[in-house]
């Protein structure tokens, strides 16, 4: 089976993808229309994909500015994960453009960006117009997999028993919460 997660940037897909990734079944690809990933390459035909696994993944953050479309077309299954906490994932989205930190642990020290910001909010409407507005598309929000019961979801719509019991999610929060207080408890 072919499975693409296309999702708004700063909404978990790195950690999802990374749950698929160590999961023998699986071969993942992250971003492979981006030129500087090593996965890049230019058949957007998964169909033409060589994997030696059961089941091929490909995560990609959508950016509005690019056609999805083949990759879209050659899934056997799509996962559309988006943020619903707007501000969170804005601040999380600027600290990581103004620092070139996309996937390392962080505390948030990056002012307001507005250019960003702005950038950012044009980026999440194109994505709920194009695939968060229709009902066939199987749709996940940060909140619901990460604070709900969303993995589980995901699996019964992928129809893959043996995930089950595989521990979710793989890796922890990217923002560090830091405490202030100096009140002993």
């Amino acid at each position: 089976m072919i499975i693409t997660i296309l999702s708004e940037p700063r909404s978990g897909s790195t950690n999802l993808t990374n749950w698929f990734y160590f999961n023998d079944e699986f071969t993942v690809m992250f971003l492979p229309s981006n030129p500087k990933s090593k996965w890049f390459n230019e058949e957007k035909n998964l169909e033409k994909y060589k994997y030696k696994t059961e089941h091929l993944l490909v995560k990609e953050d959508y950016y509005h500015y690019k056609d999805y479309s083949e990759f879209l077309n050659t899934s056997d299954k799509k996962i559309y994960l988006y943020r619903e906490n707007e501000k969170e994932q804005i601040e999380s989205w600027v600290n990581a453009v103004m620092t070139g930190n996309f996937d390392n642990p962080w505390i948030k020290k990056i002012e307001k960006n507005e250019e960003q910001e702005l950038f950012f909010k044009q980026l999440k409407l194109s994505f709920k117009e194009k695939y968060l507005n229709n009902d066939d598309n199987f749709i996940i929000s940060y909140e619901d997999l990460y604070y709900g019961n969303g993995i589980n979801r995901i699996i019964d719509y992928l129809g893959i028993e043996n995930l089950k019991n595989k521990k979710f999610p793989y890796g922890s929060r990217y923002r560090i919460i830091k405490n202030n207080s100096k009140n002993l408890i």
